[in-house]
């Protein structure tokens, strides 16, 4: 019997430099002309933004938020946290928004700080959709052009620290749930048309 035995000649460092600048190409070039998948920002939260900038009436200071950029690395007036690419952040302090505060707010679960601060044009009731924001820590409506109650389903809330809705037209009575939350340090409801007597808290 005879063993036939193929003998593979080694490849040399030239032809794995070569082998390597090739891999290097394609994969750059995948990238450029496919962005999306380098794209830092999470896809969900990149739709419910630009559903928010849609709701909002003329948001010049939004048009940053466009579809073919990174809306973590590209977009103003948002954050993202570092981890995870999600959410974590949204403020807009003197920004000229008008109309009333989108629904889709609601559908950034990770929202830590939401910040609507200074917009007069801003007008209409706090949506019910902020209930969903179970991680939100620091919600800031204040000088704005609100209306409706201080809503009781704002003491659902658990984990804010933080609530400024003082200069904005909001009337009725003050919730008393409110003392009910927890972590809750500041409550600013000031310059307001509220009846009764706050909960104790220093206001």
């Amino acid at each position: 019997h005879f063993k036939i035995l193929i003998h593979h000649k080694p490849k040399t460092m030239g032809t794995r430099l070569v082998t390597v600048s090739t891999f290097t190409l394609l994969f750059s070039t995948t990238l450029l002309f496919h962005p999306s998948l380098s794209e830092l920002c999470n896809p969900n939260d990149k739709k419910v933004r630009l559903q928010i900038k849609k709701g909002f009436k003329d948001p010049y200071v939004l048009t940053s938020w466009k579809p073919d950029t990174d809306c973590c690395v590209d977009w103003y007036c948002v954050t993202c946290d570092p981890k995870t690419n999600r959410t974590n952040a949204l403020f807009v302090v003197k920004g000229g928004l008008s109309g009333q505060i989108p629904p889709q707010i609601g559908d950034l679960p990770y929202l830590e700080n939401l910040e609507l601060h200074k917009n007069e044009n801003l007008t209409g009731p706090i949506p019910h959709a902020i209930t969903n924001l179970k991680h939100l820590k620091f919600l800031s409506l204040d000088w704005n052009s609100l209306s409706g109650s201080v809503p009781d389903f704002l003491s659902q809330l658990k984990n804010l620290t933080f609530l400024q809705l003082s200069f904005n037209n909001l009337t009725g009575p003050i919730p008393g749930s409110l003392s009910k939350l927890p972590y809750l340090w500041s409550l600013r409801l000031d310059r307001n048309k509220l009846t009764g007597t706050g909960p104790g808290i220093v206001w």
